[in-house]
């Protein structure tokens, strides 16, 4: 490429940059350290709670699979509960048993 061709190509690239631009917006190479750094980081929290989905997606495949019961459920009753409306106070109620029954 010609040294003429290669200016002339930056030239039609910025000038695309620019019709796209918006005031106050800044590309990601513009942007200081640290908010790349948070960026960055909100990124792996949001890869880290998938992974923990994920996991426990595979242990309710694995339990169901394997006829596994965990605190006297199956994985149908927990599917079911899943499924129906449920009352937030019972909810309440029955994680604070859970709780209970895992502390002692």
């Amino acid at each position: 490429m010609r040294i003429e061709e290669a200016e002339a190509r930056k030239a039609y690239i910025q000038r695309v940059r620019q019709s796209f631009d918006a005031p106050g917006r800044s590309y990601e190479f513009e942007k200081a350290p640290e908010q790349q750094a948070d960026e960055t980081n909100e990124f792996a929290f949001v890869k880290i709670r998938l992974l923990i989905a994920a996991l426990i997606f595979a242990a309710y495949v694995f339990c169901d699979q394997a006829g596994m019961k965990i605190y006297q459920y199956s994985t149908r009753e927990v599917a079911q509960k899943i499924a129906k409306d449920y009352d937030y106070n019972e909810a309440k109620d029955e994680v604070m048993q859970v709780l209970n029954a895992f502390g002692n």
